[in-house]
C-alpha cells in the first residue's frame, strides 16, 4: 500500500511546523499573571523613567537602556540610576524611547528587569493606576490571592485580598487592576477603590 505524495508532503509540513511550533513555547516567555502590586511589593525598586535609548552594555548577556527616572515608588538604593538592564532570553525587555512605569530587582548594585515585572508606557496607565501607585507599598503586608468558587466566599477576615469571581468579598481582575489591597484596622486585609 503507497501513501499517495501529497499525503506524504502534507505530513511532512505538518510535523516540521508542529517541530517549529513546540520550539517556540518551549523558549517562550511565561509570567503568571499577578496584579500590579503583587509585583510592586515582590520588587527590589520600582520607577518612572523615561527610556532615553540604548547603550552598549559592559555586562554579559544584558541589553543595557539609558534612562533618566523621573520618580521612585520604591527606591532601594540611594543612587542615581542612568542605566537599566535587561536579559536578552525570551523574557527579556526591549524598550522604545518614551516613559515607563518600571520594577525589576537590584543584582550587583544595577537594576535588571524583564517582562514579568511592571514594563507599562506610563501613557497607558489610567489615572487611578497612577494614583494608586503611592497606597502599593503601604499594602505589601497584605497578600493577593486567585479564588475560585467557594474559596471566593469565605467570610472570616483575612489578610489577603482575592481576585476571581465577582462578589462582595473579591474582584475579577478588571476591577481589581484598579483598585489596592490594603490593611485594615482589625488586621485584615481589603480591596479600596
Amino acid at each position: 500500500m503507497s501513501v499517495p505524495l501529497s499525503v506524504a508532503v502534507t505530513l511532512g509540513l505538518l510535523f516540521f511546523l508542529s517541530a517549529g511550533l513546540n520550539e517556540q513555547v518551549a523558549e517562550g516567555c511565561k509570567c503568571l499573571q499577578r496584579h500590579p502590586q503583587q509585583v510592586f511589593c515582590e520588587s527590589d525598586i520600582v520607577i518612572r523613567a523615561k527610556v532615553i535609548g540604548n547603550v552598549a552594555s559592559t555586562l554579559p548577556n544584558l541589553v543595557a537602556f539609558n534612562i533618566k527616572v523621573i520618580t521612585k515608588y520604591k527606591p532601594s538604593i540611594k543612587k542615581d540610576i542612568r542605566v537599566i538592564y535587561s536579559t536578552k532570553t525570551s523574557c527579556g525587555a526591549h524598550l522604545e524611547n518614551g516613559e515607563y512605569l518600571l520594577s525589576g530587582n537590584i543584582v550587583d548594585g544595577v537594576m535588571v528587569f524583564g517582562l514579568c515585572e511592571l514594563v507599562w508606557r506610563w501613557d497607558q496607565l489610567s489615572s487611578v493606576q497612577k494614583g494608586n501607585l503611592s497606597m502599593y507599598q503601604r499594602g505589601c503586608v497584605c497578600e493577593i490571592t486567585s479564588c475560585t468558587g467557594a474559596s471566593c466566599l469565605t467570610k472570616k477576615p483575612q489578610r489577603k485580598c482575592l481576585i476571581g469571581v465577582k462578589n462582595a468579598l473579591s474582584l475579577d481582575y478588571e476591577d481589581a487592576l484598579q483598585a489596592v489591597c490594603l490593611p485594615c484596622r482589625d488586621g485584615s486585609c481589603k480591596w479600596q477603590k
